[in-house]
């Protein structure tokens, strides 16, 4: 239970944060959230509970998707998919991880990182309803020196 408690405060720190509430994208009858962020800013808890590396020079991505047409625009259910290319086109496809805390579903995902080095993000949603989405965005990562 306390695990569920540590997750749920991390994941809602980082959906209510300033950052994350001006990071949407609306399309058609979907709102996307979307960060991205060091791995270091997970505890090393909530980390090992997700199977994910923390280092400086890991970062990522979480993603949720709102329905719009429903009161109170809840969070659904969604295949997600995407790739981060950086600058000089390489390019690693993401691999997404469903997480459900109650009422809140998040995709995240991570990828290796260089410090100062801009990535290209594209993401593709095919949410319930058979509602497909697919967006793009900009990151310049920054290592979290410790």
């Amino acid at each position: 239970m306390r695990q569920i408690i540590a997750a749920l405060s991390v994941i809602s720190t980082v959906a209510i944060s300033p950052a994350w509430a001006g990071q949407f994208k609306e399309i058609g009858e979907l709102e996307v959230h979307y960060n991205t962020l060091s791995t270091t800013f997970l505890t090393p808890e909530i980390a090992q509970q997700y199977d994910i590396t923390r280092s400086g020079y890991r970062g990522l991505v979480n993603i949720a998707v709102l329905d719009t047409m429903q009161l109170g625009k809840p969070a659904i259910a969604a295949e997600v998919t995407g790739q981060v290319k950086n600058l000089v086109g390489n390019s690693l496809d993401l691999d997404f991880t469903e997480i459900r805390e109650g009422d809140a579903i998040y995709y995240i995902a991570t990828f290796a990182a260089d410090d100062e080095e801009t990535y290209r993000f594209h993401i593709d949603l095919n949410a319930e309803g058979n509602r497909n989405a697919s967006f793009d965005y900009n990151y310049t990562f920054y290592v979290d020196a410790p």
